[in-house]
């Protein structure tokens, strides 16, 4: 099989010549050491996006690069993160914070050419009014998209568009996850209004891209910690599943399927995520879930995505230890197909490049189904 087909047999739960093998998200270290060059000299913003138009773009033609030459079945090749006009410069806050296109206070980390959430900046009912999230349509962004299609859609990969459903960039914007929290308490109205102005701009996203031909959606709003859900589950039935069953929606009227990520304990939330019609979910966080039974409970109806550890293994761990952690991934949920392997979260600055060839070598040794009957 080539990779495309390989990674649409095991999202029809049917089994492959072999498990697939993709990831949700490489840091920019790990792209530049895979393709052994450097692609920029500036600071990324979170998830590739760069202080340009055109770093951005380049920076997602070296992912798919760098997702092919590491033998990869699928690439993330369109991120809603880092697709901007091309008059968008962050507005620094100090030398290495800044608001980015989305409303969001990040604070940059030269060192390992990333950045993480500190801040938002809608903190009043005129914040609100003032504020807009980006526009997939806007014709620079829908060119930035129309860039990346164009060179990704002459590979043998499966091309994915990551997406967002409203409740990440919303508590974000809103300035953390304990504001609008307390917002859904004490004042819901305004909540509801900043909630459902994102995940229409996150909506437009998703159309934008099934609009240029993505193989498949990934929502990654995260909704659980190793504790559980970050809000209740009526809360979160009432306010934030709506905006993912909408995405799915949008994606099934064009037959695209979408993948659900989200970390942590999703086990009180869980038959709402599967039921609201997804494909595949990911990555089955493992410390706080247990791959083996989430297999075992749902996979019959959804694809499994996970989750060779990429918090000890992948950045400290030996050959075997990488390789055994694989043969564990595959044992618990590759049976009968259904199953893509891929780290337990991303292949972020910390992971060392040679257990990530270690983990593709295993698998495609490990998980061939012809030597597994």
């Amino acid at each position: 099989m080539n990779h495309r087909e390989r990674f649409f047999k095991a999202l029809e739960l049917e089994e492959p010549d072999c498990v697939p093998i993709t990831d949700l998200a490489l840091d920019p270290p790990i792209v530049e050491q895979v393709l052994g060059k450097q692609i920029t000299s500036g600071v990324y913003t979170m998830a590739g996006g760069s202080s340009s138009w055109s770093q951005s773009i380049n920076y997602r033609l070296s992912l798919v690069d760098a997702c092919i030459k590491l033998d990869f079945d699928a690439s993330v090749a369109l991120s809603d993160y880092s697709l901007t006009t091309k008059d968008y410069k962050p507005k620094y806050v100090d030398d290495h914070k800044y608001v980015d296109h989305w409303g969001r206070v990040m604070q940059a980390s030269p060192k390992t050419k990333t950045t993480f959430f500190v801040d938002g900046t809608v903190k009043s009912p005129e914040d609100l009014e003032a504020y807009g999230p980006p526009n997939a349509f806007h014709p620079d962004i829908y060119e930035a998209m129309e860039c990346i299609m164009k060179y990704v859609s002459a590979k043998d990969v499966a091309v994915i568009g990551q997406v967002h459903s409203g409740w990440h960039f919303a508590f974000q914007v809103r300035g953390g996850i304990d504001k609008i929290l307390i917002d859904f308490y004490r004042n819901s109205f305004f909540a509801k209004k900043l909630l459902d102005k994102i995940a229409k701009a996150c909506q437009s996203f998703a159309k934008a891209m099934i609009e240029l031909g993505v193989d498949a959606l990934f929502v990654t709003d995260d909704y659980a910690g190793k504790n559980g859900p970050f809000m209740n589950p009526k809360l979160f039935r009432e306010y934030e599943l709506p905006n993912l069953k909408e995405v799915v929606n949008i994606a099934k009227k064009h037959g695209v399927p979408v993948l659900k990520h989200s970390d942590g304990n999703l086990y009180p939330i869980l038959d709402d995520i599967v039921n609201a019609g997804i494909s595949a979910l990911h990555p089955i966080e493992p410390e706080v879930m247990d791959l083996a039974q989430v297999k075992e409970q749902y996979g019959d109806k959804i694809c499994l995505m996970g989750n060779v550890d990429c918090k000890y293994i992948l950045p400290y761990g030996t050959e075997e230890d990488v390789r055994r952690d694989v043969r564990r991934c595959i044992d618990a949920a590759a049976k009968n197909g259904g199953f893509i392997l891929t780290s337990s979260n991303s292949l972020h600055a910390n992971v060392k490049v040679e257990n990530i060839y270690i983990m593709v070598d295993e698998a495609r040794k490990y998980g061939r189904y012809s030597a597994r009957r």
